[in-house]
């Protein structure tokens, strides 16, 4: 699971070390399980994105109502890993 170095964080723990996006709301909007038990507390950008990272996630309600289930849709349709250039380079080379 993704964790950020010790001292003010500007994104939320789940947010990947490379992962430059910003938060989308509160940093502790939903709580996304790896199948190991790890939990990192998330944006619901930044937990869409891990969710659609890992094999046999769980995402569980945080401190926003509905947040869970929007996680869960959201990663239906994102890239594993989708903070990565690869993925935005396929959308450049089809231009």
């Amino acid at each position: 699971m993704p964790r950020n170095p010790i001292g003010p964080q500007h994104v939320c723990e789940a947010a990947h070390p490379e992962d430059a996006s910003p938060c989308e709301g509160p940093r502790d909007a939903v709580t996304v399980v790896d199948r190991n038990g790890d939990a990192a507390k998330a944006c619901v950008h930044h937990g869409t994105r891990l969710y659609a990272s890992l094999i046999g996630p769980r995402v569980y309600p945080g401190s926003v109502p509905d947040a869970a289930i929007e996680v869960f849709n959201r990663a239906q349709t994102t890239s594993a890993f989708a903070w990565l250039d690869h993925h935005q380079l396929s959308s450049e080379v089809e231009r």
